[in-house]
C-alpha cells in the first residue's frame, strides 16, 4: 500500500509541476552601524521600496501585561532590478519622554526569479518586533540593499507613527503604565460634615505620598492644600479639611508621588457626593441620584415589555419552522473538482454558500497551498480525510474553456492543478468508498440535471448525489448530520439554521436559491 501511494504521488508530482519550490522568504535581526554593502561600489542596485507602511498591533507581554508592538509592512517594486536585491534595512527613531534609534537588516532567503508573486501580485513581507512607548512619536524609514554608489541618489521610503497614552485601553496595561498608576483607581468621595470636608479615596501600592487639593468654587484659583502619608497598601483613608460654611460646590484633586513619574502623575478628580448641616439629617446627592436611576431604570423596562408584547402580538401569526437539531460543531467540508467545473463562478460560489448559510467550515485546495508544498498532496489529503465531517465531490458537464478572459486571468495554473488534485483525490478515498458505513462521509454535488452523472468516476455513483438547487434543503440538512439522514423534516428551512443565529425563513430561501441559480445561469449562458 505504502509503494503504490508512493509511486502515485511520484506520478501526480511529475504531472502537476513542483510542489515544494521555495519561495523568498525573510530573517531579520538588529544591525548597528552601517550596512556593509557601503564598502563597495555595485555595477547593478535594486529600485526603491513600491510602499512602507506601518500600525500598531495589540500584544499580550505575559499574563499581566499587555501593549503594542510596531508591525511593519512593505511592497517591492516589479522591474527586473529585483534580481539584484538581497536585503531590506528598516531604522525606527522614537522621540517623546525618551530618545532611541535602532535598525533591524532583514535578509531574503533567496533569490528573487519573479518580479510577482502567483496572481500576478507584488512581493509583500512585514516585520513585527518593535516595541512600543506610550505617547512617543516614531519616525520608520526603510531601503533595498545593495544601495545606491556614492554620489548617486539613495532611494528610500519613511512614514511617521504616534503611539497612544496611558488612557488607551490596552496601553493602559502596559508596564510603563502601570507604573505610573494607569489603573490605580481612587475612587473619591468626599461629604461635607458641618464646617469640614471629608475625603475618603482607595490609596496605591506604588506610593505613599498623597496632596489633596480642594476647591471651594468652581472659579476658584488657590485651592485648599494638604500633604497626606500613607502606609504602602490598597486601603480606604480619609482625611478632614475645613472649609467655610457656606461652600457647597466644592471639588476635589489628588495628586499622588510614584517613583516612576514623581510630581508630574496624572491627577484624579472628585466632587461632593453628600453634605451633612447642623441638624441630625443629612441630604445625600448620590442617594437622589440613585432614585433617579431606578426610576429611569424602570421606565426602561416598562417601555421593552410594552414593545415585546406588540411585537408578538402582530408577527405571532406568523410561522417560523426550526430546524430540530441538536446543538453541534460547524461541519468541516473539504470541496473536491475537476478542472471542467469553473473554479471562479462555481467552486467559490459554493464554497461562500456553505460558509455563510450552512454554518461550514470550508476546506479547498487553492486555499492551503502553502500546507500542500509544506506536506505534500498525499499526506494533506489524508489529514484533510481525518478532520472532515464530509467530503464533496463537484460535477458539472460545462468546459473551463468557455470561462471569459476575466476567469482565465485569475485562475491561472490551477485548471491543471485541479484536474491531478481531483484524480489523486478520487484514487486516494475510491477504497473508503467501498466501505458502506463510511459511504455517509461522501456526497456528490451537481448543478445540472442533465448528463450529470456522465462525468463523474463509475464509484462515486454509489455515493449520494445532489442537484442544486432542485434537493438544497435535502442536501443542507444530509451536510448538518454528519451520522444520520433527515430527509423527513420540513423543508421550509434550508442551511440556515445555527444556535447563533436565526432560522431563514421561506422568504429568505426564495432570495438565496435564486441567487445561487443566477450563478449558475450566468455560467451556461457564456457557454451557450
Amino acid at each position: 500500500m505504502t509503494l503504490a501511494v508512493g509511486i502515485l504521488l511520484i506520478l501526480v508530482l511529475s504531472s502537476c509541476g513542483s510542489w515544494g519550490q521555495d519561495w523568498p522568504s525573510i530573517k531579520c535581526g538588529f544591525e548597528t552601524g552601517p550596512a556593509h554593502e557601503l564598502r563597495k561600489w555595485h555595477s547593478l542596485t535594486p529600485a526603491d521600496l513600491h510602499n512602507l507602511s506601518a500600525q500598531l498591533i495589540e500584544t499580550e507581554v505575559d499574563t499581566h501585561f499587555r501593549s503594542y508592538l510596531i508591525n511593519i509592512s512593505w511592497s517591492l517594486s516589479m522591474d527586473a532590478s529585483i534580481k539584484e536585491l538581497t536585503a531590506t534595512k528598516i531604522c525606527v527613531m522614537s522621540k517623546g519622554i525618551r530618545e532611541h534609534f535602532e535598525c533591524i537588516r532583514c535578509n531574503y532567503t533567496e533569490k528573487f526569479q519573479s518580479q510577482t508573486m502567483l496572481g500576478n501580485r507584488r512581493w509583500q513581507f512585514h516585520y513585527i518586533g518593535f516595541p512600543v512607548e506610550p505617547e512617543m512619536f516614531y519616525s520608520i524609514s526603510a531601503y533595498n540593499l545593495p544601495p545606491a554608489n556614492i554620489y548617486e541618489d539613495s532611494p528610500s521610503k519613511s512614514i511617521k507613527l504616534t503611539s497612544p497614552g496611558c488612557k488607551d485601553n490596552v496601553m493602559k496595561y502596559s508596564k510603563s503604565c502601570i507604573e505610573v498608576g494607569s489603573l490605580w483607581n481612587p475612587n473619591i468621595t468626599a461629604c461635607k460634615i458641618e464646617a469640614e470636608v471629608e475625603v475618603n479615596f482607595t490609596t496605591s501600592s506604588l506610593g505613599t505620598k498623597y496632596t489633596i487639593l480642594l476647591y471651594e468654587c468652581e472659579k476658584c484659583d488657590v485651592p485648599i492644600e494638604r500633604d497626606l502619608t500613607t502606609k504602602i497598601n490598597e486601603t480606604r483613608t480619609s482625611v478632614r479639611i475645613p472649609v467655610s460654611d457656606q461652600s457647597n460646590n466644592i471639588s476635589v484633586q489628588i495628586i499622588p508621588y510614584f517613583a516612576k513619574c514623581k510630581y508630574d502623575c496624572r491627577r484624579h478628580k472628585g466632587t461632593l457626593t453628600c453634605v451633612q448641616n447642623h441638624s441630625n439629617g443629612s441630604i445625600t446627592i448620590d442617594s437622589t441620584g440613585r432614585y433617579v436611576c431606578f426610576i429611569l431604570v424602570a421606565l426602561f423596562v416598562t417601555v421593552c415589555v410594552i414593545a415585546a408584547v406588540v411585537f408578538f402580538r402582530n408577527h405571532g401569526t406568523k410561522k417560523i419552522f426550526f430546524h430540530h437539531a441538536e446543538l453541534q460543531q460547524p461541519v468541516k467540508v473539504l470541496v473536491i473538482y475537476p478542472k471542467e467545473v469553473c473554479f471562479q463562478h462555481t467552486v467559490l460560489a459554493f464554497a461562500e454558500f456553505l460558509q455563510k448559510h450552512c454554518q461550514s467550515d470550508v476546506i479547498i485546495d487553492m486555499w492551503q497551498k502553502r500546507r500542500i508544498a509544506e506536506q505534500g498532496p498525499v499526506q494533506w489529503l489524508a489529514i484533510q480525510k481525518e478532520i472532515a465531517d464530509k467530503i464533496i465531490f463537484l460535477s458539472s458537464r460545462y468546459s473551463i474553456t468557455e470561462c471569459d478572459a476575466v476567469c482565465h486571468e485569475s485562475i491561472g495554473n490551477h485548471k491543471d492543478n485541479s484536474e491531478c488534485m481531483f484524480t489523486l483525490a478520487f484514487n486516494f478515498f475510491c477504497s473508503d468508498m467501498k466501505n458502506i458505513s463510511s459511504l455517509h462521509k461522501y456526497m456528490v454535488v451537481s448543478f445540472n440535471e442533465i448528463n450529470s452523472k456522465d462525468t463523474l468516476p463509475s464509484a462515486l455513483n454509489s455515493c449520494p448525489k445532489y442537484c442544486l438547487m432542485k434537493d438544497i434543503d435535502i442536501f443542507c440538512r444530509d451536510l448538518s448530520s454528519s451520522n444520520r439522514q433527515a430527509h423527513g423534516t420540513n423543508r421550509t428551512l434550508v442551511c440556515g439554521w445555527s444556535p447563533t443565529t436565526k432560522c431563514i425563513q421561506t422568504e429568505e430561501y426564495n432570495i438565496l436559491c435564486s441567487t445561487i441559480s443566477t450563478r449558475s445561469q450566468q455560467q451556461q449562458n457564456m457557454i451557450l
